[in-house]
């Protein structure tokens, strides 16, 4: 019944977004606060509504809404007692980050561009292993928010997070030279519009930094 009427309650907004007051909204639907609650804590859960104290309810842009739930993926991968879980994972950004690139390099805005441009330098720049790993998480990020794609764009869930468990000072590793071949072909490629070398320069460089057998994110 949650289920059922969380489908309904973002069809009741008025032209704001803003919903009526919990106990309107209970008696228009003919249900209970207290499974009205529920529903509408569902809707919140999955940033589809957004509810503040002395305001009110309200529904959030649709673009904003959780495709897919990153609280969950983000709870699983810093579980890490699953391997086939991360590995599914690379296995989806294999062939989706690809398609994010090409979009980048197509659609990505200025700034979208520039923004990929800065991590990249950072990334084979980087003195530290916290640094190093920070912007190479933040590559793949900036990759697929800069997709014009809604579902695309909400897979920036999918990136692992850094290690938090990486020593503050310990030296950057040793860069090789296919992965350092592999982000300026794709930088390039993002900041000249080139959608096939960019779709190249992703797959090159996902072999450097998806998991390898046995599912583990190297740090």
């Amino acid at each position: 019944m949650a289920d059922r009427l969380a489908e309904r309650i973002p069809a009741l907004c008025d032209a704001s977004g803003a919903l009526p007051p919990q106990e309107r909204l209970a008696q228009e639907l003919g249900v209970s606060r207290t499974l009205l609650r529920e529903a509408v804590s569902q809707l919140v859960a999955r940033g589809v509504v957004d509810v503040r104290t002395k305001v009110g309810s309200r529904i959030v842009d649709e673009r904003m809404w959780q495709l897919v739930d990153r609280h969950v993926v983000g709870w699983r991968l810093a579980r890490a007692t699953d391997p086939a879980f991360a590995a599914d994972i690379a296995q989806i950004r294999r062939v989706l980050e690809p398609i994010a690139a090409a979009d980048a390099a197509r659609h990505a805005s200025p700034q979208q561009r520039a923004r990929i441009t800065i991590v990249s330098a950072t990334r084979l720049a980087a003195r530290t292993h916290v640094e190093y790993a920070s912007a190479r998480r933040e590559l793949h990020v900036a990759l697929l928010a800069a997709s014009p794609n809604q579902f695309l764009q909400q897979l920036t869930c999918l990136v692992p997070p850094v290690d938090p468990d990486l020593a503050p000072n310990a030296v950057a590793p040793e860069i090789m030279e296919g992965e350092r071949r592999a982000v300026v072909l794709l930088e390039t490629a993002i900041r000249h519009a080139d959608a096939g070398v960019a779709r190249e320069g992703i797959e090159r460089l996902n072999i450097f930094d998806l998991p390898r057998e046995g599912g583990r994110f190297d740090a």
